[in-house]
């Protein structure tokens, strides 16, 4: 029997909407703005990013992401780690310029 077997389909993407490579600054927030940490922003599709944290760091499973150049803050679940590198997945998105829900107000020192 050989092992000469042609390749199977390509892997299917899980994304509902495409994947978009960019560099931008970003900020996580969390514990209702008493923390902080500078990322870069690496990837983005409407239903999340994937982020660069330095090395070392921590965050809870869920943040506020902060599109510095956009003013948008998205809220976000971590849904993968690969040593500095996290997956989010977007729960709901907010300009900072605007309205925000009473909960998210703490952001507006943010903008």
């Amino acid at each position: 029997m050989s092992d000469d077997q042609p390749p199977g389909p390509p892997p299917v993407e899980g994304r509902k909407s495409p994947r978009r490579r960019v560099l931008l600054a970003g900020k996580i927030v969390y514990n209702e703005g008493a923390f902080t940490v500078d990322c870069r922003i690496r990837d983005m599709s409407d239903g999340g990013a994937r982020i660069l944290l330095p090395t070392g760091h921590v965050i809870p499973t869920h943040v506020v992401l902060l599109d510095v150049r956009a003013r948008i803050a998205y809220e976000a679940e971590v849904m993968w780690i690969k040593s500095s590198e996290f997956g989010l997945k977007f729960l709901g998105k907010h300009s900072l310029v605007g309205g925000l829900p009473p909960g998210l107000q703490y952001l507006k020192r943010f903008s």
